[in-house]
């Protein structure tokens, strides 16, 4: 039975909320995304939640991803401003 959007991993996980954000990242940029594997987002670092995007899609897909980890990089290295008080 031939898959007709060709779906390919973009990214494996471990947490299930990730894997939804960017998905919804995805969503924004009009890319279709299947989370494979969410199922068990209870055992978050048991199982592997597989990020499925359309072949024709992954160049522009990975490129939405990089984005994504500089963005999350960036937040995690700014300073708490809340420890000024």
């Amino acid at each position: 039975q031939e898959d007709p959007l060709n779906l390919t991993t973009l990214i494996k996980l471990n947490d299930g909320n990730l894997a939804e954000i960017l998905k919804l990242a995805l969503a924004d940029e009009e890319i279709e995304c299947v989370i494979e594997g969410a199922h068990q987002a209870g055992l978050t670092g048991v199982f592997q939640i597989r990020v499925l995007v359309p072949q024709k899609d992954l160049s522009h897909a990975e490129q939405i991803l990089q984005e994504h980890i500089a963005r999350m990089e960036e937040d995690a290295n700014q300073p708490d401003d809340s420890e000024d008080s």
